[in-house]
């Protein structure tokens, strides 16, 4: 087991147990039962941060029962998204979503209200500011953070106010926001940085013979994935933990678990030691991957 310090950047995603998520999940939503297992585990490995989403099936409801049997709820960090219904401009209808949220959560303060989408920025300047603000004064949120898909939105919610998180993708084939500059400037600026998307929704673990014929443009970098796991006597799994957790140091890494083995593998992972030649490996293996590898909205 790894030390809780080891998992203080560590953030549990649970979109998984709210709904069938990714496209190497063969086991589909967990049950009550082991959903529980997997959030215990979290709990006993010291992750004490959790991401969810109004969007998410029944991953918030589950989450805060589950919180509660463990004697957990109030006591971790809860990261949510309102819904992309939701009339972001009517200040009572955001007010009810996050109260609703937090019933749900049995949380009575959010750690961070996260918008869902980048285009939500435009919606800042025209009101939405305020109401987030509010959200904050009155004690629903310590954060106020957006999810967003381009190093460009990541630039423009780093400048905007009250946003002091933005979650992106980032993996070990996905360097954008790093080589536009994005982690430089949130250090910069003292914003916060959660990474999502670490196995490009379960991609990066997949065997070249599983994957779908609809997705065989991926196929030639999963190949070279597969030959550098051999090279370096490295899982998959490792191979793109490791890289985060040397690359993107002072950022919160979110990863998604369909069991509680998958937790314990990716927290041992987590503690254990990095070669010091892997990054140069990895970089040099794919200098440059197109977009629609990177970005699951094209994969169709």
């Amino acid at each position: 087991m790894t030390t809780i310090a080891d998992c203080n950047s560590l953030i549990l995603g649970t979109a998984q147990l709210g709904m069938a998520y990714g496209i190497a999940n063969r086991v589909g939503q967990p049950g009550q039962r082991e959903a529980k297992k997997i959030v215990e585990t979290a709990l006993n490995e010291g992750i004490s941060h959790f991401d969810t989403a109004q969007d998410y099936g029944e991953s918030e409801a589950l989450l805060g029962i589950i919180l509660n049997e463990l004697d957990a709820a109030g006591k971790v960090k809860i990261t949510t998204k309102l819904h992309p219904d939701i009339n972001l401009l009517n200040e009572k209808e955001v007010i009810r979503a996050v109260e609703s949220s937090m019933r749900k959560l049995k949380n009575p303060q959010l750690y961070c209200l996260m918008l869902h989408r980048e285009r939500y920025l435009d919606l800042l300047e025209k009101g939405l500011n305020v109401i987030l603000e509010k959200i904050i004064g009155d004690g629903y949120a310590k954060h106020i953070g957006i999810s967003v898909y381009s190093p460009a939105a990541a630039f423009a919610a780093l400048k905007a106010l009250p946003i002091d998180i933005v979650q992106l993708p980032a993996n070990l084939l996905d360097r954008r926001f790093e080589k536009s500059g994005v982690f430089r400037v949130a250090a910069a600026s003292g914003k916060l940085i959660h990474i999502r998307s670490v196995f490009l929704q379960g991609l990066l673990l997949m065997e070249a013979k599983d994957v779908p014929a609809t997705m065989s443009f991926t196929l030639p970098v999963i190949r070279r994935l597969e030959e550098i796991a051999r090279e370096t006597h490295l899982t998959r799994n490792a191979l793109a933990l490791h890289y985060v957790k040397i690359k993107y140091p002072s950022s919160n890494i979110i990863f998604g678990a369909e069991s509680p083995a998958h937790v314990c593998e990716n927290c041992n992972i987590w503690g254990s030691d990095v070669a010091n030649d892997l990054m140069e490996k990895i970089e040099n293996a794919f200098p440059a991957v197109e977009e629609r590898i990177l970005n699951p909205t094209l994969w169709h």
